[in-house]
């Protein structure tokens, strides 16, 4: 009688894919309660430990996959853990107001902890890496989202005219207008405005 070696493989793959979940909902819990902890305190006061207990897992778990809180951190930049992009990247190119609006939603979603960050950057590397992967983003978020009034990328005033944008979609402005001196949201909406619309009348440039 010949014996279906193949017999097993089903029941093997099935357990294969619910270690896969089981794995992959682990990370997820570890993510969730990293960024979580992020807007709470300091990036210097989240421990290994807190994250763990927050997780509902083991620290030698988080060891094992992210081999230290550093590592875990840099996991959670290349995964977009805290969602930082949701807001920003739903609105739509070249439309002054929603742009604005959208960033504004993440300053107000993310703004603090990233103040919190920029307090500890010369201190921690963790907090420069997360920094510099910010700034990277917003870079590249203005470049898209300003194209319509940016010269072309050969252009000598490129680089200017793209940093003037940069510079005044910052979040040193919101944590000033909103923090500092405590303007309300449409307040704070209506001066992010006013700069990014001055800088596009500002001087005839040649729209692609």
């Amino acid at each position: 009688m010949m014996i279906d070696m193949n017999i097993e493989k089903p029941k093997r793959s099935y357990q294969m894919s619910k270690r896969a979940e089981s794995s992959a909902q682990t990370a997820l819990d570890i993510f969730t309660a990293t960024a979580e902890l992020w807007h709470e305190r300091s990036i210097a006061d989240i421990t290994l430990e807190a994250i763990a207990e927050r997780a509902n897992v083991s620290v030698r778990t988080i060891i094992r996959r992210y081999g230290s809180k550093e590592g875990l951190f840099e996991a959670c930049i290349q995964n977009n853990a805290v969602d930082m992009e949701s807001h920003r990247d739903k609105a739509e190119v070249g439309n002054v107001e929603d742009v604005i609006n959208c960033l504004l939603t993440d300053y107000e979603a993310h703004g603090d902890a990233m103040v919190r960050t920029l307090a500890v950057e010369e201190q921690l590397d963790i907090a420069r890496r997360v920094l510099k992967a910010g700034r990277i983003y917003h870079r590249e978020w203005c470049e898209r989202m300003f194209s319509p009034y940016l010269p072309g990328k050969q252009s000598n005033g490129y680089e200017q005219e793209l940093m003037a944008f940069v510079a005044a979609t910052e979040l040193y402005l919101w944590k000033l207008l909103r923090r500092d001196l405590n303007y309300d949201l449409k307040v704070t909406q209506e001066t992010f405005k006013r700069l990014v619309n001055g800088i596009i009348s500002s001087q005839p440039i040649k729209h692609k």
